[in-house]
């Protein structure tokens, strides 16, 4: 008898421990589903709080799965004048890029807020990460792309007898030129009531009438090459004594965006920004040449002894790292999209170019980098 009063004396107590927890439960999970509906909620209105629904719509599905094919190459240009020990001018160029790389990859998202994956199809030389983040009136994009190039084209102009000669060569590189790149824009359009950035680059949004904006837009740019292996210093060496180069630009800029609705359910997009640069340094690092028999440094003025050194002869040391002043100047940013809508499915094609310029007293280039590619949505 007495184990039995034991026993409903301890259901007894456990009994409110129980319903406490399970009400603990159900509060956290009731907190969660508000906590994602209120999510939800504002996604769904906020990207047509303010826009006029004659000229902007929103499908009705608002899930979508997409497939992607992806174009892409990047172009590294670096140049380099002096004279040689007979005092010719002799001129240097550099060509570096990552191939023509392409990818198929797949994407799924809400109202344009989701995920993608895909996967090299070309073995190129070079991987991208990229995220966006795009709204009726507003845009974000970021990117970091790297690569390397084993076989950079080469251009040597030299002056012989007066007359201008020039030679041009596909070299072979043991340690490759590597080419790293962060870049984020981010764009602002003032006529959101009428124009969508969405409707052009993600399909969340339908442009139903043809409507443009002013935009006004900032972007960051990150680079640095670098072919300062051991292997390399003939390269080195006709380049200035340079080895690595890095460069970081900010620009603000203002443009103009226009959404074409030539017929219903069709668009063509166009943007175009001119940029000042107003935050424009570089950092060049030079490099001795030393002997790896015995440390003593190597003075290339003698052509001569310049063609009897092997390249596993020589070993490169950093000697001086020059930060250049700031230099503003312009740059510009431009966009291409072209979609097509139906009431389940919609494609797109879009193109982007951006270019960045560099130089000091050593070298001067220039960076290019091109995307394209084409979308198959499902929406449901």
């Amino acid at each position: 008898m007495l184990r039995i009063r034991k026993i409903v004396l301890i259901v007894t107590l456990l009994c409110p421990l129980t319903v406490l927890a399970e009400d603990g439960k159900a509060q956290k999970e009731f907190f969660l589903l508000r906590g994602l509906k209120w999510v939800k909620t504002l996604i769904d209105s906020s990207a047509v709080a303010k826009v006029d629904r004659d000229y902007i719509g929103q499908p009705k599905r608002p899930w979508s799965v997409e497939l992607r094919s992806d174009a892409n190459q990047a172009t590294e240009r670096m140049n380099a004048e002096w004279t040689n020990a007979n005092g010719k001018p002799v001129e240097v160029s550099t060509k570096t890029t990552n191939g023509f790389s392409t990818s198929l990859g797949i994407w799924a998202g809400y109202r344009g807020y989701g995920l993608g994956y895909s996967r090299e199809l070309t073995h190129g030389d070079g991987s991208t990460f990229s995220i966006g983040a795009m709204g009726g009136s507003f845009g974000l994009n970021f990117k970091i792309s790297s690569y390397r190039s084993s076989q950079p084209d080469f251009t040597l102009g030299l002056d012989i007898d007066g007359s201008k000669e020039q030679i041009n060569e596909r070299i072979d590189l043991d340690d490759p030129v590597k080419v790293r790149s962060v870049f984020l824009d981010a764009y602002y359009m003032f006529n959101g009531r009428h124009f969508s950035y969405a409707a052009a680059y993600d399909q969340s949004l339908i442009q139903k009438r043809s409507a443009g904006s002013l935009m006004a837009g900032a972007m960051f740019y990150h680079t640095r090459v670098a072919f300062d292996d051991d292997s390399n210093w003939p390269l080195c060496y006709v380049l200035n004594d340079v080895g690595r180069v890095k460069l970081t630009q900010a620009s603000l800029g203002a443009g103009y965006a226009y959404n074409w609705v030539p017929a219903r359910g069709l668009l063509v997009s166009i943007m175009a920004m001119p940029m000042l640069t107003l935050y424009n340094r570089m950092q060049v690092y030079s490099y001795n040449f030393l002997r790896k028999s015995d440390g003593t440094n190597i003075y290339l003025l003698d052509k001569d002894e310049f063609v009897e050194l092997d390249t596993g002869d020589v070993e490169l040391r950093e000697w001086k790292v020059e930060n250049t002043n700031n230099k503003v100047t312009w740059n510009f940013d431009a966009r291409l999209s072209v979609s097509y809508n139906w009431s389940r499915v919609y494609m797109r094609l879009y193109g982007h170019y951006n270019r960045f310029r560099y130089s000091n007293d050593d070298v001067n280039g220039r960076l290019t980098d091109w995307t394209a590619y084409a979308a198959l949505g499902f929406r449901f």
